[in-house]
């Protein structure tokens, strides 16, 4: 599955570690249920403190994996699993589960991907009800231009955006996706302008879209 994938070039690419890659994909292989995975694989991340910085967006990616093997139930999110997922996870995760689900949403409807779709039609950040993803994805509103530049420009204007912005670490993921989402692999000229964990991510996102 696409999100096993992912999770796996998301460990590797942040630093090779086999073991843990391993491990992880079999927390998500695994038949047991979801806040019982969740127990598991916070254990084996606390095993290799190495990849603690990657930990929450493996979480988004198990999530988006249970979310997958759920995809056919239409009355999942009413039920008592959901809601226990809910509430017990609620501090968990990142702003990455919101462009896997936005990439399962267009895969499974073969509509292509853009980041105006992203934004407007999926997140709905031009919405009065939404202005919560507005805030949050401010920045890439507002820069959305920059999948049309070279690397070098992109990385420039991330580096002019504040530390405490919540999407400051996906920000160049995101448009280096946008600009390129057929990609398979992240293009090696990238590698040296990107930091390990933004390397890790794009490589995570590409793989979930483009197996």
């Amino acid at each position: 599955m696409s999100a096993i994938k992912a999770v796996d070039a998301l460990i590797n690419n942040f630093a090779p570690n086999a073991e843990l890659a391993a491990a992880i994909v079999t927390v998500f292989e695994s038949n047991e249920d979801f806040l019982f995975k969740a127990k598991n694989f916070d254990s084996h991340f606390a095993k290799h403190p190495s990849h603690a910085h990657v930990q929450e967006y493996a979480f988004d990616l198990m999530m988006a994996h249970h979310l997958e093997m759920n995809n056919d139930d239409e009355d999942y999110f009413d039920t008592k699993e959901w809601q226990d997922i809910e509430d017990k996870t609620l501090e968990r995760g990142t702003e990455l589960l919101n462009i896997l689900l936005y990439i399962t949403e267009a895969i499974d409807t073969n509509a292509p991907i853009h980041v105006e779709d992203f934004l407007y039609e999926f997140l709905l950040v031009d919405e009065d009800e939404f202005q919560d993803e507005h805030r949050i994805y401010e920045e890439l509103i507002a820069n959305q231009d920059l999948i049309e530049e070279h690397i070098n420009s992109i990385v420039e204007v991330a580096k002019r955006l504040p530390d405490e912005l919540e999407i400051r670490e996906l920000f160049i993921p995101l448009i280096l996706f946008f600009k390129e989402p057929e990609e398979k692999l992240v293009r090696k000229e990238y590698s040296s302008k990107l930091t390990k964990a933004e390397y890790a991510v794009l490589s995570a996102i590409l793989a979930y879209t483009n197996l």
